[in-house]
């Protein structure tokens, strides 16, 4: 009997019944197949939950990571980062309807493990799709009887023309001196959002310019009501929905907007990037997503999770030529229409919505306070990409393209559903088993050209798909 070791992660701002329930169903499948499993019962939410659960993986048992609900990385690492066998990284498809926020986030929980894991230099796997499917039957079985697939790479080379050498280099000289605010610490577990800042220094020309979270919120707090009132006024001249909102959520989004101006003009930033919870939410009583949007419409890349690198990326795109950047995760993929969803909890600005006289401000889809946004992104050529760093001087860029479709808003935040030129499976692979970082950024022109003959410049490895 073949025998494994099955953790499955939670988190309590998304659905976790669902998330339990899927953990059920995932024992009984590997029931079925022969397997001997050990492991929690419930789904573990903290690095502490794997201590207390006394789970230890033994040399024979197969690895098994479940993403019952997003999770940050620490659980991943607890459970599997000294594994000597590669991991299976399991994630299931989301039960939530269309409009409705994510109930899970698995894709996305499993996207963050892995990169964690691979920096770590554990190997893994990537499992997608409910535990009743015959394929994902099929890869456990194989997995089970020591029969792993080969890890999906992606493409070592360029796919397509290169722009003219002299035409990217004077784009890359625009990014000499550029400027990156960036507001708290990174997140526990997020290794994605982790930087090199004498790398970004003399490889990009960025500078990295770091605020403690408390001193932004001091600037927040000194406000003034006039000029919280005027934010406000702004902001619901584009969007009327803003006075369906709570009062107070809603004049702290003037504040948040304010003092996050004025510090972007007053230290000159292109980009900014905040450590947007848990202390906004839970210390302050509000989410700065929508804040993060309106100031994204004053020319600023914006960032949330504090993603420093994906900052560089939109800071990159930008230079290369496109006006308008999404810093996305991917959340969904459509294996039949070769579709992937880009998603994330509402800091797009209004000029990337499909239709910016219905885009929704609304109450932030997990947290339940605003201000963030809600509406779907505009359809168009996409190009999307992200600046890697694993461990070390291992940096690379990932890059691929599609089409933009028109549609409804799939989950509560702001989405897009992208049809992939490449292979989407192949696609969402690469991302997990390559170990990249969470957050992909989408730019609404075609930039592969520009980025393949920046990554030969930049001394890039280039991952495209």
């Amino acid at each position: 009997m073949s025998r494994a070791a099955l953790i499955a992660t939670g988190r309590s701002t998304f659905v976790w019944a669902e998330g339990r329930a899927f953990l059920d169903r995932a024992r009984t499948t590997l029931g079925e197949l022969g397997a001997a499993v050990t492991g929690p019962d419930d789904l573990v939410e903290f690095a502490g939950g794997v201590v207390a659960a006394g789970f230890v993986p033994e040399p024979d048992q197969l690895p098994i990571l479940l993403s019952g609900t997003f999770a940050d990385a620490s659980v991943a690492l607890a459970a599997f980062g000294r594994s000597r066998r590669p991991v299976i990284l399991w994630a299931v498809r989301d039960p939530a309807p269309p409009g409705d926020r994510l109930h899970l986030n698995s894709l996305c929980g499993v996207n963050l493990a892995a990169h964690a894991l691979v920096r770590n230099g554990v190997e893994v796997r990537l499992v997608y799709g409910d535990p009743e499917e015959p394929a994902v039957r099929e890869e456990l079985r194989r997995a089970l009887a020591g029969d792993l697939r080969p890890a999906t790479s992606g493409r070592g080379e360029a796919l397509g023309d290169l722009a003219p050498d002299g035409e990217v280099r004077a784009a890359l000289r625009l990014l000499r001196g550029m400027r990156l605010g960036v507001v708290g610490d990174v997140p526990t577990g997020f290794t994605s959002c982790e930087y090199d800042g004498a790398w970004l220094g003399s490889c990009l020309g960025l500078d990295v310019l770091d605020m403690p979270i408390g001193e932004a919120f001091s600037r927040i707090e000194r406000v003034g009501a006039e000029r919280r009132r005027a934010a406000v006024a702004a902001a619901v001249l584009e969007s009327p929905t803003i006075n369906g909102l709570d009062v107070r959520e809603v004049d702290l989004f003037g504040a948040v907007t304010v003092a996050m101006s004025d510090l972007a003009q007053e230290a000159r930033l292109d980009g900014l990037g905040l450590r947007c919870w848990p202390e906004f939410p839970l210390q302050l009583g509000v989410c700065p997503c929508s804040a993060l949007g309106r100031i994204a419409a004053f020319g600023i890349a914006t960032q949330c999770e504090r993603d420093v690198n994906g900052g560089a990326t939109m800071l990159l795109l930008r230079a290369l030529g496109s006006r308008d950047t999404f810093l996305a995760d991917l959340v969904r993929v459509d294996e039949d229409a070769n579709t992937a969803t880009f998603w994330h909890c509402g800091l797009a600005p209004m000029r990337l919505a499909a239709n910016p006289r219905e885009a929704r401000q609304d109450n932030h889809c997990n947290r339940g306070i605003g201000v963030a946004g809600n509406f779907p992104l505009r359809p168009g050529r996409v190009t999307i990409a992200r600046l890697g760093w694993l461990r070390g001087s291992e940096y690379r860029l990932f890059l691929t393209g599609g089409e933009a479709l028109s549609g409804p808003n799939r989950f509560k935040g702001n989405s897009v559903d992208v049809g992939l030129d490449g292979d989407a499976v192949t696609t969402m692979r690469t991302l997990v088993e390559r170990g990249f970082e969470h957050h992909t950024v989408l730019a609404w022109t075609e930039l592969r050209p520009q980025l393949r003959r920046a990554a030969q410049i930049l001394g890039l490895e280039l991952v495209e798909c």
